[in-house]
C-alpha cells in the first residue's frame, strides 16, 4: 500500500512539475528573433493540443489588431503585435482574444481531438475500411479464413463426401 501511495504521489508531482514548466513561460516580444525563440520554447513545452490553442490565439490577436487598426484607419504592424503580447504567459495569450475563455476551451477540446496518439483522436478519426477492402460474401474468390471461396467450397464438399463414406461404411458393417 505504501508503494502505491508513493507511486501515485510521484506521478502527481511529475505532472505538476511538467505543468509548471509551461505555465511559467512568457512570450518575448522585444524583437522578432526573441519572439521566434520564445515560440520555439512554447512549442517544445506545450502538448500538441495546447500548441494548437496557443497558435490559434496568436492568429486571433493578429486579426483583431488589424481589424481594430482598419476601423481606426491606422496600420497594425509587427511591432504593435510584439508589444501587445510581450511578457504574456499561455493563459493570458489564449484569453486575450476572448476574455471569457470559452474559445480557448472549445479549441482545447478540438486540439485534443486532433492530437495524434490520443484516444479522442483515434475515436474521431477512425473510419471504416474502404469498400474494396471489406469482404463481400459471394461465391467467387473471396477470402474466408485464408482461403478463397471456391477452395472452401471444395473442402466442404470433400468433407461431406468423406463423412458420407464413413457413414456408408458403418451402414454396411451394421446390417439393420
Amino acid at each position: 500500500m505504501l508503494k502505491l501511495t508513493v507511486v501515485v504521489l510521484a506521478v502527481a508531482l511529475a505532472g505538476t512539475a511538467s505543468a509548471e514548466r509551461w505555465r511559467n513561460l512568457r512570450v518575448d516580444g522585444s524583437s522578432e528573433a526573441a519572439f521566434a525563440e520564445s515560440l520555439a520554447v512554447f512549442k517544445e513545452k506545450l502538448s500538441p493540443a495546447r500548441q494548437y490553442v496557443f497558435g490559434k490565439a496568436l492568429e486571433d490577436i493578429w486579426v483583431q489588431g488589424t481589424q481594430k487598426a482598419e476601423a481606426d484607419q491606422s496600420e497594425y504592424t509587427a511591432s504593435d503585435y510584439y508589444r501587445q503580447i510581450d511578457g504574456l504567459g499561455y493563459e493570458e495569450v489564449v484569453t486575450l482574444p476572448d476574455p471569457t475563455g470559452a474559445t480557448a476551451k472549445t479549441r482545447l477540446r478540438e486540439g485534443i481531438r486532433r492530437s495524434p496518439g490520443t484516444v479522442a483522436q483515434a475515436a474521431y478519426t477512425r473510419e471504416p475500411p474502404p469498400r474494396e477492402e471489406r469482404p463481400v460474401f459471394r461465391n467467387d474468390n473471396v477470402s474466408i479464413r485464408g482461403m478463397d471461396a471456391n477452395r472452401h467450397a471444395q473442402g466442404m464438399q470433400q468433407a461431406i463426401q468423406e463423412r458420407q463414406a464413413v457413414e456408408g461404411a458403418r451402414v454396411r458393417r451394421d446390417p439393420p
